[in-house]
């Protein structure tokens, strides 16, 4: 009973407990995982007031894989993921543009887009190819819809009415989305245009060239030791730029160690055993039986005359080896190719000949004594009943022509056509022939090249893991992890990931790698990762975590920054030296210890000169400056320039405020926009979801 007791007075501290330990349970989930337990589970992503959900973006992204494999691409999935999101935002948040904007397409429009005397263009293909395949009377979208209603009317089965609705539904939907697109752009475009003022400063740009007669001096000039120079400088210059680095998602700045899964020195010295062995025993026995156990050795036979053989190793091959020879014919990495000659044998390379083939209960006995007798193969077809094709080159050695037509076409007398008579299917068909052309027998060889790669043995890929293992035991944390690295015999990788990131690095395959540096925490090291085809090994440790800008200190741009930095505090030494120390160019080229050089500017150019690129400061000082008087020193980016404006020439081009508008249209205008989704989204961020349908590393 005291038991009892201490049991229900304790009752509620035990509740207590095991509510916390669920608690905690739920929320350590909740923060590790990157999933959600609450909003919406199924939003891949949200922007601007839209969402992608994941039945669209599945459905979507199953379609272009698709299509990408029926084109015999290959792709990336996790690039392709990627471009879906951004697909599907970008049509979301174009269909809250045109509801905004009161933009529509009416039933009317889109009844004389599909049915009118001038179909759309995106529908005009579609309606022509229909128009075709059913045999329709006229190419129009009247024509397709009479027969969508009405099939029997056309003789077509009534299933076929069924189908071309469903095709038609979704050609209209393309083309009311493309002719919603057409008025959005045309109203956007409107919106930006040239004045003259644009149309003059775009003419002064392109149709002026300045020849100009300058020195300078570069910023290398100025040792590191001479100018006060810290970290405040770096942080400076990226407070001016630094609009040029916000963010438009969390982004994680990440080291990693990649460790390609290659061979070890031992397996390819047992590779090699390998290969000469099974040459030694190639040689030794018939066919290509010495390699057939050995998974390892991928055999690939052809047999072709020499004439059809492009690789030229291959050639020399043959012409130096008897039957049954084999040898080593290529080495590429750790690629070998063996060839052996199977076998010699004679055949003909091709003929020329002509086929005709008539429906059943056609008289092919009177029709080829009519080609005997000096009618063409043209004259007796008539494209419905007789159909045939005229004086074709074809080969008859390893085309899978049967052997009972090869040896007729073999044998046949040249220029006398013959009736052949095949079973296909179990039943009899026949067709005429006629040899036009033989070429002479020649020597058909049969080969057998056989290849084998060496892999990474197990006991390599265990020493390769076991030893990554071992140094992310050994260095748990990320500055630990980036610090002593080389002394392990390892190279750090650095890199910046964000939810849309579509991989780590040059990784393939590494967007799951990704969604473990976006639910680490910042400095966790992560376990050793290898990629689902066993090619490399990785391991990511988070360095850093940002938010709305890419700070100064990220190594993605600190470098770059501390350069700039750098130059500008020594271009500000150089021209505290030099200013006003002389009154001419020959002068400056004393005192700067240099010669005077001659050139053509031209503003819209990005490089100036041998002086850099990206200059702006020098080529507006150089496009403002009068001709004929000394300017300088003025600062660049990377030293300094004193010149004089010599010539001003426009090649005699006329202004026209016409031409050079539309020029500047075209070249800052709305249609110069790589993508649509940075314009709609305008200061709003992406909230990219799609890591939390992506397998974790480990599950």
């Amino acid at each position: 009973m005291a038991t009892l007791e201490k049991i229900r007075n304790k009752s509620v501290l035990l509740f207590v407990i095991i509510i916390v330990a669920l608690l905690a349970f739920i929320l350590g989930d909740f923060l590790t995982s990157g999933r959600t337990y609450f909003g919406h589970p199924t939003t891949v992503a949200k922007a601007a007031g839209v969402t992608v959900e994941y039945q669209d973006y599945q459905a979507r992204l199953t379609q272009a894989g698709e299509q990408l494999r029926n084109q015999g691409r290959d792709y990336s999935n996790d690039v392709l993921t990627q471009n879906v999101v951004q697909a599907l935002l970008t049509e979301q948040l174009l269909k809250k543009e045109y509801q905004d904007l009161g933009i529509k397409v009416t039933d009317a429009e889109l009844t004389e887009a599909m049915t009118g005397e001038m179909p759309h263009p995106a529908a005009a293909q579609m309606i022509g190819y229909l128009s075709q395949q059913l045999q329709l009377p006229e190419a129009s979208g009247r024509a397709v819809y009479d027969a969508m209603q009405n099939p029997a009317k056309y003789g077509l089965n009534p299933e076929i009415g069924n189908e071309l609705r469903r095709i038609w539904a979704n050609q209209e939907q393309e083309l009311e989305d493309a002719m919603l697109n057409q008025k959005f752009m045309s109203l956007v475009t409107g919106l930006f245009t040239y004045n003259k003022l644009d149309a003059q400063s775009f003419y002064d740009d392109n149709a002026t060239t300045r020849h100009i007669a300058y020195v300078s001096k570069d910023a290398s000039a100025v040792a590191d030791g001479d100018i006060d120079f810290s970290d405040a400088d770096v942080k400076a210059l990226w407070n001016k730029q630094k609009a040029n680095y916000r963010l438009d998602e969390e982004t994680r700045e990440i080291d990693y160690i990649y460790m390609p899964i290659e061979p070890s020195q031992a397996d390819r010295i047992a590779g090699q055993q390998a290969v000469e062995n099974a040459i030694t025993e190639l040689n030794a026995s018939n066919g290509t039986e010495a390699v057939a156990s050995n998974t390892r050795f991928v055999v690939s036979t052809s047999n072709a005359p020499l004439s059809a053989i492009t690789d030229s190793k291959l050639k020399t091959f043959i012409n130096e080896n008897e039957k049954g020879q084999a040898k080593l014919l290529n080495r590429n990495g750790d690629t070998y190719t063996i060839a052996k000659l199977l076998d010699v044998t004679t055949g003909i390379d091709s003929i020329n000949v002509s086929i005709l083939r008539a429906i059943d209960g056609t008289n092919l006995d009177s029709i080829t004594a009519v080609l005997n007798g000096g009618a063409s193969f043209a004259s007796v077809s008539d494209g419905a009943t007789i159909q045939g094709q005229d004086s074709i080159w074809t080969a008859l050695e390893g085309t899978g022509i049967d052997d009972k037509t090869k040896n007729a076409l073999a044998t046949a007398t040249v220029g006398k056509a013959f009736i052949l008579t095949d079973t296909i299917q179990g039943q009899p068909v026949s067709a005429v022939y006629k040899v036009n052309r033989r070429h002479a027998p020649v020597n058909y060889y049969d080969i057998a090249t056989i290849e084998y790669t060496v892999d990474p043995s197990q006991e390599t890929l265990t020493e390769l893991s076991s030893n990554l293992r071992t140094y992310i035991s050994n260095n748990s944390s990320a500055d630990e992890f980036a610090k002593n690295a080389g002394d392990a015999g390892y190279s750090v990788l650095t890199d910046q990931v964000s939810a849309s990131s579509t991989g780590i690095g040059n990784a393939r395959d590494s967007r799951r790698f990704v969604k473990w540096a976006m639910d680490a925490r910042k400095g966790q090291v992560s376990p050793m990762m290898q990629d689902d085809k066993q090619s490399y090994l990785i391991a990511v440790a988070v360095s850093d975590i940002y938010d709305d800008y890419m700070p100064y200190t990220s190594p993605a741009i600190n470098t770059q920054l501390t350069a700039q930095a750098r130059n500008a505090k020594k271009a500000d030494k150089l021209m505290a030296d030099y200013a006003g120390k002389a009154s001419d160019l020959e002068g400056y080229a004393k005192v700067l210890e240099t010669e005077v050089a001659e050139g053509n500017v031209n503003i819209t150019s990005p490089a100036l000169l041998s002086i850099g690129i990206n200059e702006s400061a020098l080529q507006g000082a150089i496009a403002a400056a009068e001709k004929g008087k000394l300017t300088g020193p003025v600062k660049g980016n990377r030293g300094i320039l004193v010149f004089e404006v010599r010539d001003i020439n426009t090649d005699n081009r006329p202004f026209n405020v016409d031409e050079y508008g539309s020029r500047f249209n075209q070249t800052f205008g709305i249609s110069r926009r790589p993508t649509p989704l940075p314009l709609l989204l305008g200061s709003d961020k992406v909230d990219n979801r799609s890591l939390n349908f992506v397998q974790a590393v480990g599950e």
